[in-house]
């Protein structure tokens, strides 16, 4: 093992720098909550259209890389599934274009709320099911 701080060669048992005193242990912690921030940042994205697929690929043994990636997959489906059904009700129902406009915006605003909260969650490093639609598995 070297040094973090000098690149002096040690022993895998030693807990401090022989020449310049550094606590390698320190060292250990300290690049472990890098990579746990690196991982939060990824699990966020998970929630943004199709970077669902990203905590799978950054960390592919992490479950709750998984968790959120499933997450995200799920949210995505469900949006992109209601804009196509609101294009079908804007087709076949045009005369009732102000209600389905209506209706679109809020199916909106519900999607975006979803991937707030999903987002707020990876970023506290929680693994919890979004509302009403999180229960699903597809991963």
């Amino acid at each position: 093992m070297k040094c973090y701080q000098c690149g002096h060669k040690m022993s895998d048992s030693a807990r401090f720098c022989e020449k310049c005193g550094a606590d390698i242990y320190q060292a250990h912690v300290t690049n472990d909550s890098k990579q746990h921030e690196v991982h939060k940042v990824v699990a966020m994205l998970a929630y943004v259209g199709i970077l669902f697929f990203l905590p799978l690929v950054v960390n592919p043994k992490s479950e709750t890389g998984a968790f959120h990636a499933n997450q995200g997959l799920v949210l995505l489906i469900f949006s992109l599934a209601g804009q196509v059904v609101f294009k079908f009700m804007e087709i076949f129902l045009w005369f009732l274009w102000p209600l389905t406009t209506l209706l679109q915006g809020m199916y909106g605003l519900v999607m975006l709320l979803l991937m707030m909260i999903g987002m707020m969650h990876a970023y506290r490093g929680e693994k919890k099911q979004l509302p009403i639609i999180g229960g699903i598995r597809m991963l």
